[in-house]
Order: structure tokens, then sequence, then C-alpha cells
């Protein structure tokens, strides 16, 4: 047979035809597709993003309507504007922001701002503008004449949250003028971050709002500029926002809308990447190697002889270079031994912070330098001079210096004649540090105590002020001296409870204070309540107290914490109650006492000088108080108040029927002679009982806010939420925890 050549030939010629026209019509077919695809989806991604926007807008509108509603009808928020220190009115207004809270969850939080004043209202507290965390924003809203819809993102201040962005509306009140304040209203970005990602599928769409500066709203979220072809954007009549989403991987879908020629451009792009990648590489290679002989050369025309730089044998240079830093360096170490001084003292502030512990190589050397052998054992103490208050207003700068000088003198003898080692600093302006060194046989503790002693002994004897020294633990190595040097610091605090002029060793840190801090401030608490209220046995409370602090041997910085927050206490507990007291405890008796803190030098000293203010405080006060109508009555109320405030019945009226007095005088009377309002009190005992009963019992929350007083569950969650900061069960769970 015949070989079918032709036919074969004919085949194999027209067959790439027919697969290159295939393929060409099969690419054709595709893009098409695809591109009707893309556009499909671009349709579809616009509708979405209208979407959003609307409905953005509408809660945004709605917070707005609602905002304008409050402004223009509510005639309590109108009264609380106009009628500063008014504590009802206050509260109604709270109330009106606790509403709006509920009503929207995208707002997170909303205060009002009151003119007359310059006060802040928010859901927890009234204060001045100064004190308000936000007040930034505040007073940028005041200088704005015209308010616009919402602002920009911005970072909320004084949050709990760490970098809380918000957007903000502020409403004048009234919407015409502001005259009487401004209601401030801000919403959460996170809030509206989750609520755009429940109507998109982050997986396939990204979603972003810019502000009218172009600014975004979540910066965390990007999209590439060169995909604008699968981008849609529709900015808001209300707010001027501009909302953009954007289909992931839009990238592909713009190459398919531009065909091939993203193909061509991106490999005559990936060529000229490789030749520019190439020339940049080799370039960046020969750098560091050009700069060394830059310096080289410049180097060379610093120190070398004219012989060297004419001959261009690089190798002499370096050889000469080599011998240069030979020859500085030993220069250096002369320098280093004429300074001896202060190398001892920088080696002394190393040996304290520490910074020998990890480094070996280091401390070998410098023990080396100093004779310290390898089983070299180490204690600190600290001298400290006692009075120094005292001791600096009675010398001049220079008679400190030179007294100080003496005591390193004396100390430095005494270590001689004892044969001790002994390297010594003073770090700060009255505090002395002593490194005691000795060797494995001997007992470093004993010998520094004895020493101390001695330098202890003779101050005393010479001079017309004492010492106090702590002395630390044994440092079996370097690593431990820096410990050694924190306990003999901890040691010497505790002179204010233990007493001045004498060695205290090293003790026991006082771990428990964290766990008896609450008993310290019921004490403080119950110290404060009965000077208030006139009682007898605050002497006994007050004793107690210094007894606590005496019997734990609290450090100074803890002894003046609990202090200070007793000064706090006392005058949180005096503010507003009566002018005369006020202006008497602030003028005179809270400096007293805290002037009495600073300058006294031991607890017992303490104890006095708060004592004779307290007790002239408690005098005044009874004296007032006897001068009080209606005192015995106010009392027996307040008993009574004590004794049946579980009956939801119980309210002003009740008592003015009870007692035969009128309601508004008695409700004056409850602030003038208990320091707060009837309702304050009637919440206060609701809520401690009601604490108590969540951590004693497993009670449910409904059966709880009966036994408290409460019919509806409700209302008594949310009292106690916003009385305490927390619902009732994530109370009980935070006690039980």
């Amino acid at each position: 047979m015949k070989s079918n050549t032709y036919i074969k030939r004919m085949m194999f010629s027209y067959l790439p035809i027919l697969f290159l026209t295939i393929s060409i019509l099969i690419s054709i077919f595709v893009t098409i597709i695809n591109e009707l695809n893309v556009r499909n989806a671009i349709q579809a991604n616009k509708v979405t993003t209208e979407y959003i926007s609307n409905m953005i807008d509408n809660s945004l509108k709605t917070i707005d309507a609602d905002a304008r509603k409050v402004i223009e009808t509510n005639a309590e928020l109108q009264a609380f504007l106009d009628t500063p220190s008014d504590r009802l009115l206050s509260y109604a207004a709270s109330n009106i922001l606790s509403e709006m809270m509920v009503q929207h969850n995208f707002i997170d939080s909303i205060y009002f701002y009151r003119t007359k004043d310059s006060k802040v209202l928010d859901q927890s507290t009234i204060r001045s503008i100064d004190e308000f965390p936000d007040r930034a924003y505040i007073l940028e809203l005041l200088k704005q004449p015209y308010p616009v819809n919402w602002s920009s993102p911005r970072v909320k201040n004084g949050s709990n949250k760490t970098n809380l962005k918000v957007i903000t509306l502020g409403r004048k009140v009234p919407l015409d003028t502001g005259s009487l304040g401004y209601m401030i209203i801000n919403v959460n970005l996170e809030a509206i971050g989750k609520f755009v990602d429940g109507m998109i599928d982050r997986t396939v769409t990204n979603a972003q709002i810019y502000d009218a500066g172009h600014q975004p709203f979540f910066p965390d979220i990007a999209f590439d500029s060169q995909d604008q072809s699968v981008h849609a954007a529709v900015t808001s009549d209300y707010s001027g926002w501009t909302y953009q989403t954007g289909i992931k991987g839009g990238r592909l879908y713009s190459i398919l809308l531009h065909g091939n020629a993203v193909w061509i451009v991106a490999v005559l792009g990936a060529i000229a990447l490789a030749i520019g990648s190439t020339f940049y590489v080799t370039r960046r290679s020969y750098r560091p190697i050009e700069a060394i002989l830059h310096r080289i050369d410049r180097f060379s025309h610093s120190f070398m002889s004219h012989d060297l730089k004419s001959d261009k044998n690089e190798f002499a240079f370096i050889d000469h270079a080599i011998e240069r830093l030979i020859t500085n360096n030993m220069a250096f170490q002369e320098k280093q031994v004429e300074h001896l001084a202060i190398r001892r003292q920088q080696f002394l502030q190393n040996l304290l912070n520490g910074e020998y512990a990890e480094d070996q190589e280091v401390w070998r050397l410098e023990s080396e330098h100093y004779g310290i052998q390898p089983d070299t054992r180490f204690i600190v103490a600290l001298l400290e001079i006692d009075h120094y208050v005292q001791f600096g207003t009675t010398y001049n700068q220079k008679d400190q210096s030179l007294f100080k000088f003496v005591i390193s003198s004396v100390a430095v003898e005494f270590a001689e004649q004892n044969q001790q080692q002994v390297m010594m600093e003073w770090i700060s302006k009255n505090r002395l540090v002593l490194l005691h060194i000795s060797h494995e046989d001997q007992d470093p503790e004993h010998h520094l105590l004895k020493l101390a002693e001695h330098i202890r002994s003779w101050i005393e004897a010479h001079l017309d002020f004492t010492v106090t020294f702590g002395v630390g633990g044994v440092a079996e190595d370097v690593a431990l001296i820096r410990r050694s040097y924190q306990e003999a610091g901890r040691a010497v605090n505790r002179k204010v409870t233990l007493g001045i002029n004498q060695i205290i060793d090293t003790v026991e840190d006082n771990e428990t204070l964290s766990d008896e801090w609450f008993t310290y401030l019921q004490l403080i608490q119950t110290v404060v309540r009965q000077i208030r209220m006139s009682e007898a046995g605050w002497p006994d409370a007050f004793a107690k107290l210094f007894h606590e602090m005496r019997v734990q041997r609290l450090q100074r910085e803890d002894i003046e914490r609990l202090l200070q927050y007793f000064v706090f206490q006392m005058e949180r507990e005096l503010e507003g109650i009566q002018p005369e007291m006020d202006a008497y405890w602030k003028n005179g008796l809270k400096l007293e006492l805290m002037q009495g803190l600073e300058h006294s030098e031991t607890l017992q000293q303490i104890e006095t000088c708060f004592r004779l203010v307290l007790e002239q405080m408690a005098v005044r006060l009874s004296e007032l108080s006897q001068n009080r109508r209606h005192h015995a009555l106010m009392r027996e109320i307040r008993s009574y108040v004590a004794e049946n405030f579980t009956d939801p019945n119980l309210s002003l009226t009740l008592l003015s029927d009870r007692f035969q007095i009128n309601s508004k005088y008695l409700s004056q009377l409850f602030k003038e002679e208990l320091g707060e309002n009837f309702s304050d009190l009637l919440i206060s005992l609701r809520m401690e009982f009601a604490k108590k009963l969540l951590v004693e019992t497993m009670e449910t929350v409904q059966d709880i806010s009966v036994r408290v007083g409460y019919t509806n569950s409700i209302s008594f969650s949310r009292i106690f939420k916003k009385c305490v900061g927390l619902s009732p069960g994530q109370f009980r769970e935070s006690q039980l925890s």
C-alpha cells in the first residue's frame, strides 16, 4: 500500500491552524463570559454599597432625630441645663442619657455640657469640664458656629479601652442658639464596623468608609488604588462620607477587564524589573565597599606620614592603623588609672544595678582589677541621715557637703581599722551605700553590723544629728548583690515604724499588704465616718489603724499612700455639707495633716500629728452639730431607714408622714445632716445588701431584687450596674472566681 504522506502533511499543516483558531475562539469566549461576570459583580457591589450607605445613614439619622426630639420636648433637660446644683435634675438628665443608650446600640457614650457652670454630666457623674477626660472635643465644639452632623473618626479621651475610636454628634440646646449647653453623642466606630460586617462577606468583599477629608474609618482595611475598576463608591448626602466596597482578588478581575494587554505589560515590566534589579543589586553590593574605601582614604590623610601616603600599599596602611589603635588604647588605659575614683564609683553602681550578673567575662576582668577573689561574699548596707528635712534647713549646702564627707571618712577609717574591704558611695542626698566584701571563711553580716554600729555610735556622740542603717542579706555571688541592696533599702524604709538612730537588719518583705489593704481602707472609712457623725468611739478606731500599721511594719511609702487616702476620704465626706466646716478643713486642717505627714520621721510622730488635728475637727463638728435643729431627729430617721430599707414603699413621703415633717424640708435635712440625699442613701444601703446576698447566697437576681426592695428586677439590675459598674451576674462571677 502506498503511504498516505500527502494526507498526513496536509493534516499536520492545518492542525496547528485549527488548534490556534480554536484556542483563540475559546480565549475570546472565556474572556467575554468573564467580563460579563465581572460587570455583574461590579453592579452587585455598587448595590451593596448603596445599601450599606442607606442603612448606616438611617441609623445615624434616627439617633440625630431622637436627640433633637429630646432637646426640643424634654422639660427636665431644659431645667437641668438652666438650674445648676440640683441633684434630682441631674439624676433625671442622667436617665435621659441611659434611655438613649438603651435605644441605640451604636452609642458608646453620651453626655450633656451645661453652659452656666461649665460642667459635664455623663452616665456616672457630673464634673467640671476641666476634670472631664474628653474636654478637648467639647472645647473644639464650642468654637464651631455651626456644628456639623457627625464628626470624623477620633480617639475618645478617658476611655477604658485603649485607642477607642468614635464619631461624634454635637447638638446645641436649644438647637438654634445653644445658650443652655450641648448634647454630645459618641458612636463606637467598632460597632459600625461590626454592623457593616453583618451586611457583607469579608472573605469576598472589602468595605471602607471615608470622611469628607478622605480619611479612612478603618485603617486596617486597605484598597489597591490600581483596581478602581472593581470598586464601588457612594457619597452620602446626609453625612458627606464616602462608602466604598471592593471585590477581593480585584486585581484578577481588573486583568480580565483589560484583556491580554495586561500580560504584555507584565512581561515588559518583568524584563525591565530584571534589568533594573541587576543594576540596583550590583550598585547596592558595591556601596559598602566604596564607603570603606573612602573612609580609609580620609583616615589616611589625618595621621599617615607622607612616605606612607605615597606608598599605595594597603597592608602598610592597615599595619600603621593597628599600631595607632594600640597606642591610643594604652593612652586611654593610663587615663583610666588616673581617674580610678570615678571608675570605682561606676563599678559600685554597676554592682548595685546587677549589670555584671550576665556578663561573666566583664565581671572576671573587673573583679581581678579590684582584687576580688572568686569565693568572695558580699553584703550591702544603707546609711540614711535621720530628720533630713530638719538637717537641710539647719545647715547650708556647704556644711551639708562637709558633714557627708566626714561621715564617709569615718566609715573608711573604721573599715581600715577592722581590716575590712568596703566600697561606699553617696547615691542620693541623704543615703550612703556601703558594699562589704569578705572571703568565704568570714561572717560578712557580723562584720558589717559591727562596722555599722561603730559608725552610728560615733555620729551620735560627735555630731548634732543621727543616722539609721538598713542591712541587706548576704550575697553569695555578684548576681545577688542587687537583691541585697534592695533588701537594705526596704529595711531602712521601715524606720518609720521601728524608730530612728539604729541598725535595722534584713526583714521579710511584707507582701500581705495587698491582701490586707481592704482592712486598712475599712478602718479609715470607719474613723472618717465616726468623726463626721461626731461619734465618741473614733479615737479607738484611729488607734487601731496605727496599731495595725505598726504591727505589720509597713514601709513609709505604704503608710503615705494609706494616710493620703485618709485625707482624701475626709475631704470627700466633708464636701458640701457645711460651708463653714468645709472652709475650716481646706484652709487649715488639711494643710496641717499633709505637712505633718511630710515632716514626721516616725509613725509615732505621724500618729500624734494626725490625732491633734482630728481632735480639733471632732470638736468643731460636734459644736456645729449641737447648734443644728433636728439633729437627734435625723439620727432617728437614719436608723429607721437602715432598718427598713428593704421596704419597697419606703420613700420621703412615708418618712414625712411618720415623723410629721415636711417632705421638702426633710430632703434638705438629709443633705445637711447626713451629707447625702435620701435616694442616694437608700440606693447605697440596698446595693450593699444586694452585694452581700450575691456573694453569700445562690438566690436568683429576681429573688434578690425583691429582698432588697425592688419589685422590678430590670430596674434593680440597671441601678446595680450603674452603682457597681458590673451587672449582678458579672459581680457574682467576679467574687466567686
